[in-house]
């Protein structure tokens, strides 16, 4: 019983990973088609919003920090 809620909670946290990427490369197909499009008139007022490719260096910067802190990536 317990491997099997073991395998369990891998399959959930496979499936929130890519949940997770899938929403970051939608992100940055969007942005990539707003690009594409001419400017509009008025925009946001020039606030830095948050684009795909900041979200994509977040998760880059979590997973390195989780793989360092657990001993993954360069542990002792």
């Amino acid at each position: 019983m317990g491997r099997f809620l073991f395998f369990l909670g891998i399959l959930a946290l496979a499936v929130a990973i890519a949940v997770f990427l899938l929403s970051i490369l939608r992100g940055i197909w969007v942005a990539g088609q707003d690009m594409a499009r001419p400017p509009a008139r008025g925009g946001n007022g020039g606030r830095m919003t948050p684009n795909g490719i900041q979200k994509l260096a977040y998760a880059a910067l979590l997973v390195v920090m989780f793989g360092v802190t657990t001993g993954a990536i360069g542990g002792l």
